[in-house]
C-alpha cells in the first residue's frame, strides 16, 4: 500500500483513476482493493467522496473499455493468448457465460474475481457491439465499485480482511442470482410459448 500512498501524494485524484490500470503493468493489485482503498482515502486523507468515487469508477470502466477495444481489434490473437495462459480456466468460464447468456453474463462477471478481468477481451473478440457491452458492463461496474468503495470508507482499518471474504460471498451470490434470473426467463418464455400454442389451437 505504500506505493499507492506515494502515487496519491503525487497525483491526487488521478492516482485513484490509474489504480485500476496498475494490473496491466504487472502490479498484483486486485480491483477490489483499489476501489476500497480509494474509499479509505476519503476518510484518512479528507478527499471528496464524490470525486474519489468518480475517479475510481472512471478508471474501472476505462480499463474495461480498453480490454474490449483490444479484443475487438486483435480478436483471435487475444483469445488464443488468454486460452493458453494461466487464465485459461477464467477464459473458459467467461466464454461459456457470454455464449449462453449474452449481456447478462457480462454484467455478472463484474462480481466474480478474475472473470471480470478477461470478460472485456472476450466480449470484444466475440464481436459484441460496443453499445451492448457498455449497457451491460457500465451499470454493473458502478454497483460493484460502490460496494467496495463504501467498504473502504466504513472499515478503513480492516478493509483488506473484509474484501477477502466478501469476494467469495459476492461471487457465490452472483452465481445464485445469475441462475435464478436464467431460470425465471426460461420459464417465462416457456409459459409464453405454451400460451401462444393454445391460442393457435383455438
Amino acid at each position: 500500500m505504500a506505493f499507492l500512498i506515494e502515487l496519491v501524494n503525487d497525483l491526487g485524484y488521478f492516482a485513484m483513476f490509474i489504480f485500476s490500470w496498475l494490473i496491466f503493468i504487472g502490479l498484483p493489485l486486485p480491483n477490489e482493493a483499489a476501489a476500497a482503498f480509494s474509499g479509505v482515502l476519503t476518510e484518512s486523507r479528507g478527499y471528496s467522496p464524490v470525486l474519489a468515487f468518480t475517479s475510481t469508477y472512471l478508471g474501472i470502466i476505462s480499463s474495461g473499455t480498453f480490454g474490449y477495444g483490444v479484443g475487438r481489434w486483435a480478436k483471435a490473437r487475444v483469445l488464443h493468448k488468454i486460452e493458453t495462459s494461466k487464465s485459461q480456466t477464467l477464459y473458459r468460464k467467461a466464454q461459456t457465460w457470454l455464449r449462453q447468456y449474452g449481456p447478462i453474463g457480462i454484467s455478472f462477471s463484474y462480481f466474480v474475481p478474475g472473470v471480470r478481468l478477461v470478460m472485456p477481451y472476450i466480449a470484444g473478440a466475440s464481436g459484441i457491439s460496443f453499445r451492448t457491452f457498455m449497457m451491460a458492463a457500465y451499470p454493473a461496474a458502478f454497483i460493484w465499485c460502490m460496494i467496495y468503495f463504501q467498504i473502504g470508507r466504513l472499515f478503513p482499518s480492516t478493509f483488506t480482511i473484509i474484501i477477502e471474504h466478501l469476494s467469495l460471498v459476492a461471487a457465490a451470490a452472483a452465481v445464485i442470482v445469475f441462475f435464478a434470473l436464467i431460470g425465471f426467463f426460461y420459464f417465462k418464455r416457456r409459459k409464453q410459448s405454451s400460451r401462444s400454442i393454445m391460442n393457435r389451437g383455438e
